[in-house]
């Protein structure tokens, strides 16, 4: 009897042993490699970088989506997709499979771009602007150096053959320790340069892009890990993200250097449009210090944070200028057809003389050549919509503007609350008078409208309480919608929107139609080649009918004392970019 209790007792306890033991092993062997911070290997000289925590969770997260769950089976993508992310994960963990397997699921990924070369020039076709980004791809393997570089050994030049075809040509170099494989096909400034230091394997596309990158990882340059707005302001839009970017003040100027030629004026003038992209020169110089970017996967769509970090003073200015209006009516929901294409609200107090107001905030804040830059905007502005000096909307506005754009071609609508209808009639008939343009009126159901002789078609109604900038055709839509009752305030996915805006809001971006989430899904079809990427596919109706069930896109804007904030929410978000690198077989 005691025998057996003994025994028993030993069996319990041998049995803990082991189970705590399982516990403890299992905990080591499946869990995370460290992450890292990659801006350490990112140079401080970079323009911008990229990073990817891991492949494994973004693929989770992509497949996690509504968009993923209500289309891929309407488009035939198997549901073992769904598993990758687990299976690259799980081998990551323990180490166990091919090395290209392990530093899949193990790997942390960032793109530094560490300079942009444009090309200007015309041809047959008319203007055009190549660019070429100098960049980098680091990928923080979390493997023994020795796999490392056996990787980079065996997998570059399979990598070079695909971008060169067979006849890539093969030179070799030091630097800083490092074996730097040199691949280039007929031209020989296309190159590929590989190269690994310690877990760290670098993919570039320029000599100087590598050496650079090197230098960072090798400690012995700055690293983008100490930039003060990145470290001071990292936090808020980085909250465990997937996806993380950042553009560096030096970034941000080199933009919009290229900005004139990559800007597309629309409707605007082009004396507006010159003003404009001089403007953004000149701030940018003065007022911006970096952008930070944030995707994340949440309730079931991606949702997606910008931040433009502005110099205090500026940043302050702003804010205080563009305060949100503390009750916007939003009275201009019920003229707007539910069949736009987008909508995007603007609520400041006294949205009538903003931009004047704007003027007078910043001008102080700038240098001379940066605030008559600031001015002459300001004046191209005023006189495209037919004010001169002295003259201002000023209270005859209400605190909203609504910008409509109907995805017909045609310029984007604009609707204005009216307190002083008399004084916004008048300042409308000047604007439909510029260049000196003739103006004819109609009445058309039961709707006075003034239409310009203007190549751009442009026309004014009062509608309600509402003035209406927009062409002929569009001002009878409104019209049309307001008499039917059926505006987008019967929207209650918008409305939905609207109720949950955060505090501070001053601009709120819709879109009642998804446009993206079909066209990205059909790419990854056809990528993995379970369909031809036709886009028949997007007609059949059990895809439409998945499309409609998805979340729609919106975006809040708030100025802050430190930037511009941004937040949108989607289906699929950014990935969309993706379809423009698919093309189907009927295009």
């Amino acid at each position: 009897m005691f025998r057996d209790s003994l025994t028993r007792r030993n069996t319990i306890i041998a049995a803990s042993v082991l189970g705590v033991g399982l516990i403890v092993g299992g905990f080591f062997l499946l869990r995370r490699a460290p992450r890292v911070d990659m801006v350490r290997y990112v140079p401080a000289s970079a323009l911008a970088f990229v990073e990817i925590d891991s492949l494994a969770d973004l693929a989770d997260g992509l497949t996690s989506t509504n968009a993923w769950r209500e289309l891929g089976p309407a488009l035939s993508l198997s549901s073992q997709l769904r598993q990758m992310g687990f299976f690259a994960d799980l081998m990551g963990r323990t180490g166990l499979g091919p090395d290209e397997a392990v530093l899949v699921g193990r790997a942390q990924y960032a793109v530094a771009v560490t300079g942009v070369e444009a090309q200007a020039g015309e041809n047959e076709e008319g203007p055009y602007l190549h660019l070429k980004p100098d960049f980098a791809l680091i990928i923080e393997s979390h493997l023994k150096p020795q796999a490392a570089t056996r990787l980079v050994q065996d997998r570059a030049l399979l990598i070079a053959q695909k971008i060169y075809g067979e006849s890539v040509a093969e030179d070799t170099d030091d630097y800083r320790g490092s074996h730097l494989l040199i691949f280039h096909g007929a031209e020989s400034n296309r190159r590929l340069i590989a190269s690994s230091f310690g877990s760290v394997i670098v993919l570039a596309n320029q000599d100087a892009a590598m050496k650079s990158c090197v230098d960072a990882i090798a400690g012995g340059a700055a690293s983008l890990a100490e930039d003060s707005t990145l470290k001071e302001m990292r936090s808020i839009v980085d909250h465990d993200s997937t996806v993380v970017g950042y553009v560096t003040a030096r970034g941000v100027r080199k933009l919009f250097e290229i900005w004139p030629a990559l800007i597309d004026g629309g409707s605007a003038e082009p004396g507006t449009v010159s003003s404009f992209t001089d403007l953004l020169q000149h701030i940018s110089e003065q007022a911006a210090e970096g952008l930070l970017y944030s995707l994340q996967f949440a309730d079931g769509g991606v949702t997606e944070k910008y931040l433009t970090v502005l110099r205090p003073p500026v940043a302050r200015a702003l804010a205080e200028t563009l305060t949100p209006a503390s009750e916007a009516s939003l009275q201009v929901l019920a003229q707007i057809p539910q069949s736009i294409e987008r909508l995007t609200l603007v609520e400041f107090q006294s949205v009538g003389d903003a931009p004047e107001r704007i003027l007078k905030q910043l001008s102080p804040n700038l240098d001379l050549v940066a605030g008559v830059a600031l001015r002459e905007f300001v004046i191209s502005l005023r006189k495209e919509y037919g004010l001169e000096a002295g003259d201002s909307l000023g209270d005859a506005a209400a605190d909203e503007i609504a910008f409509v754009s109907f995805g017909d071609g045609g310029p984007s609508a604009m609707l204005i609350p009216a307190t002083q209808k008399a004084r916004l009639w008048s300042a409308a008939e000047k604007y439909l008078k510029q260049k000196g343009s003739a103006v004819t009126k109609e009445t058309t159901d039961g709707i006075e409208i003034m239409i310009s002789s203007h190549d751009d078609r442009r026309a004014a109604a009062l509608i309600q309480d509402c003035l209406v900038l927009a062409t002929r055709d569009q001002i009878l839509k409104i019209g049309e919608t307001h008499s039917s009752g059926a505006g987008m305030d019967r929207d209650k996915r918008l409305m939905g929107i609207l109720s949950k805006r955060a505090a501070g809001t001053s601009v709120i971006s819709y879109r009642p139609q998804v446009q993206d989430a079909g066209p990205f899904l059909l790419a990854i079809s056809k990528l993995t080649r379970v369909t031809d990427g036709s886009r028949e596919l997007l007609e059949r109706d059990s895809v439409r009918r998945a499309i409609e069930r998805l979340p729609r896109s919106a975006s809040y804007t708030q100025f802050r004392d430190y930037g511009v904030y941004v937040e949108a929410k989607s289906a699929v978000g950014s990935f969309t970019l993706l379809n423009s690198l698919v093309k189907s077989d009927d295009e």
